[in-house]
């Protein structure tokens, strides 16, 4: 009789652990993200998403990421002439590599009712970048480099694939930087007329990344040690 009791008081905990396992089975985990920090080595951001804490102080992206179109932006500081890696496999879209590595300034101006700082529509858009489509509605833009490398302008003519950790030009200063070297990355909507469109929410997928934030977002201030690495396209 104690044990038809007892087996019956074992029961539901039984079907409990059931009813876990069995739910935990059927949840999938995220999955993880395909993109890899855009350079080889370890540097640190220059300049995070843009965040701002509970009491309204704005802690990350105060400088220029702040407008929507910047809003999910990183910042890289890599010197003058560090190789950019592609940070996912895609197709090339778009390039510009005309101008001198020394093209690059400061601002048109301030506005007076705010004080925010007035980017000129002619130096913001006179930079050096690649476009890479991912071929899912997403797209990768690279600016600042001081040059393209010559596969990839070669690529952009045919929209030609690239590979994730292939060479798509050096960093630089090109357009609108204060001239301080740093290579401006952003995740964005594809729109085949348009180079710069707002930027969206996405991670990086480095086990040091990965390791260190909650959420794959690399932190502003931080050095991250890249888990991209260099190969031929």
């Amino acid at each position: 009789m104690s044990s038809h009791r007892a087996g019956r008081r074992l029961l539901p905990a039984a079907l409990a652990a059931f009813l876990l396992a069995a739910g935990l089975a059927g949840c999938s985990a995220p999955a993880p993200s395909e993109y890899r920090l855009p350079f080889a080595g370890t540097f640190p951001i220059m300049q995070g998403v843009y965040r701002v804490a509970p009491n309204g102080d704005c802690v990350s992206g105060c400088a220029t990421h702040s407008a929507g179109a910047m809003q999910y932006a990183f910042d890289f500081a890599l010197p003058d002439d560090t190789e950019v890696l592609a940070a996912r496999a895609g197709r090339v879209a778009l390039v510009q590599g005309s101008w001198p590595a020394d093209h690059c300034g400061r601002l048109a101006g301030q506005d007076p009712s705010s004080g925010d700082e007035v980017v000129g529509m002619t130096l913001g858009n006179e930079a050096n970048f690649v476009e890479i489509d991912h071929l899912d509605g997403s797209a990768a833009l690279y600016l600042h480099l001081s040059s393209v490398d010559p596969a990839i302008e070669a690529k952009a003519r045919t929209g030609a694939p690239v590979a994730r950790g292939e060479v798509l030009g050096r960093s630089g200063r090109t357009g609108w930087t204060r001239c301080v070297p740093h290579l401006h990355f952003q995740v964005q909507p594809m729109v085949r007329a348009d180079w710069f469109t707002d930027s969206l929410p996405m991670t990086f997928g480095d086990p040091d990344v990965v390791d260190r934030t909650a959420e794959g977002v690399p932190e502003q201030g931080e050095s991250y040690v890249s888990g991209n690495a260099r190969v031929t396209g």
